[in-house]
This record gives C-alpha cells, structure tokens and sequence, in this order.
C-alpha cells in the first residue's frame, strides 16, 4: 500500500497542527506533505516549523513565505497580513527562517503533482480565477493527479476529454476515477474557509485512488486568544469559529 498525507495552509495555528497529527498518527503513511503556508495570519510560526520539521514533513512554498523573501511581492498582501509577515519574521529564528524560504515551489511524489496555488508551480495563482477555462490549467502539466492549497477551500475538478467539471469535497471517502484526472484543492489546517471550522488535510491511497478528507476540531480559542495576545488584527482570530 502507498498511502501518503496531504495538507496546506496551517498558517501558523499549532492547536490545530498539534490536532492533525493526532489524529495523523492513527494511521498509516509512507510521507506527510505540506502545500505551503505554514506561517502568516498565526500566532505560533516557530512552533509549528519545529513540528513540521521533527515529523519530517515535505513542505512546499507558499505566497506567505514568499512574502518573507521578497518585499515587493509583500506588497501584494493586505496591511494586517503584511504586519503580520513582518511579525512573523521577528518570531522565527534564523534557522527556521532559512529553512522556510528554502522550500520548493513543487514537487511530484508517486506521480502527484503537489503545488500551493495552480499547476505547475504558481505559489500566488488562485485556481478560482481560471474557473471559465480549467481545460487550459490541465494542459500546463502532465500528471492525473494534482493537489493544490491556497484557497482555504475544499473543491476537486476533474478533467476528461474536452470538459473539466467541479464538485465538493466532502468528509470522508472519494475514488478519483483512474479514467480521470483529478485537482483536488485540499482545504487548510489552520484558516479553513469553507464554512466548516474543523482542521482539514486528506489522506490518498495511491493503489485504490481513494482520498479520505479528514476534518479534524481543535481547541480554537486558544488559538484566538493568542492571536489577540500577539496583538495580531481581530479577525485571523474571528474568522476561525
């Protein structure tokens, strides 16, 4: 069986990270995946690297630590969530920061293509915005299998033949058709936006084609309360619950 984690935008929440690998550990994997995004919005940047690093999860790049790197592309964040990057920096350590910043924009593992925004390798791309014509975004990369962050949101498409069609992406268990080519937009740890305040991240068996979508509850006022302790704007706390 190969059967690997995915997960994106955790965004710095360590009560919800802490609650995915909780619940991680109850199974099986041969990788954890991470699509970006681990710091920005939360509280708790450092701690969640630590983490991720001591469990040997695979992270990618996302516009959030792309926006440590370059301060023009800062520029493109609205004033709370640039404040908030140039917290974060002053939170991480050297170490962490240069690990962050080293991250791979994609990656292709077991024949899945793994990328924060849109296929190949868009980090600030969101898929939402090519929606009219996803037939193009297929054509720009080869494998039947694509994950993506960025959104906060939980979609798939799939793609056959000359049409691309979208569908929720409900808890629990779906078969990505093998006749099909799928591009699953995976949720997020630790800032869901999809109208459901559990912490998302998604489990694929790469022999059965079946993604399992684990929704996972935490402890959120914690996590609020730092945020406000940190002094960081009201609403990456608000809009949790």
């Amino acid at each position: 069986m190969s059967r690997i984690a995915i997960m994106s935008d955790i965004h710095a929440n360590f009560e919800a990270l802490q609650a995915v690998f909780a619940d991680l550990d109850r199974f099986t994997v041969d990788g954890v995946y991470s699509l970006g995004d681990q710091i920005g919005y939360g509280p708790q940047p450092q701690e969640c690297v630590d983490l991720l690093r001591e469990r040997d999860v695979q992270c990618l790049m996302g516009n959030h630590e792309q926006g440590l790197i370059n301060i023009y592309y800062l520029r493109r964040f609205n004033q709370p969530a640039a404040d908030a990057l140039r917290a974060t920096r002053e939170m991480l350590s050297e170490d962490a920061y240069q690990w962050l910043v080293s991250r791979p924009k994609t990656r292709v593992v077991l024949g899945c293509r793994l990328v924060h925004g849109t296929p190949p390798d868009s980090v600030g791309d969101y898929l939402w915005s090519h929606e009219k014509d996803m037939n193009a975004v297929f054509s720009r990369y080869a494998e039947d299998v694509c994950f993506v962050g960025h959104t906060h949101d939980l979609v798939r498409y799939v793609h056959q033949g000359s049409s691309s069609e979208q569908y929720s992406l409900p808890q629990g268990d779906i078969l990505l058709e093998p006749a099909m080519r799928h591009l699953v937009n995976i949720g997020s740890v630790g800032q869901p936006r999809d109208g459901d305040n559990r912490a998302k991240y998604g489990l694929f068996d790469l022999d059965s084609r079946v993604l399992t979508m684990r929704f996972v509850p935490y402890d959120i006022q914690k996590t609020v309360d730092r945020i406000r302790r940190h002094g960081f704007h009201r609403a990456f706390g608000d809009r949790l619950w």
